[in-house]
């Protein structure tokens, strides 16, 4: 008897885990190398699409040291499609409160920011997509910036 309610439990608790949908699609960090992060030095992920119905969330992970000097980097995002066509956006990262206070989880003087920079989105294409990042800063090269990535998930319902 005590035998068939731990059979119950376990199907349960597998039905509970088959039913959970792993909603990351891609996700990687590429370390900055060097004295900084330099103008031209392109941070490139492929992420392969089949999915074209559904819609998609884009996080940029960003891990610095403490010492960064900002509250924010800017970022040169360029798409390309799989049929080779060009997307450029700016986009800015908050990286500090305007206290000063960092907005990521810090633990012994490094910091990791994962931001929503778009929800949403249809990827229309069947394919590879890359996604280039570069620093758009007034500082060349950008201190304390350790790595860069980016997450691509897809929505779930809310």
């Amino acid at each position: 008897m005590v035998s068939g309610k731990y059979d119950a439990l376990l199907v349960a608790v597998l039905l509970f885990l088959a039913g959970c949908k792993e909603s990351r699609v891609y996700e990687k960090n590429l370390p900055v190398e060097g004295s900084g992060w330099n103008y031209g030095t392109v941070k490139s992920f492929d992420v392969h699409i089949l999915d074209t119905a559904a819609l998609y969330d884009m996080y940029i992970n960003v891990r610095h040291t403490d010492a960064y000097p900002y509250q924010n980097v800017w970022l040169t995002m360029t798409t390309v499609f799989p049929d080779s066509s060009k997307q450029e956006n700016k986009i800015n990262i908050q990286l500090a409160e305007p206290g000063g206070k960092w907005t990521g989880d810090c633990v012994d003087g490094i910091c990791f920011n994962t931001v929503l920079v778009q929800n949403g989105f249809h990827l229309g294409q069947s394919g590879t997509y890359t996604f280039m990042l570069e620093q758009d800063m007034r500082i060349n090269p950008l201190p304390d910036i350790m790595d860069i990535g980016i997450k691509l998930e897809k929505e779930t319902a809310r």
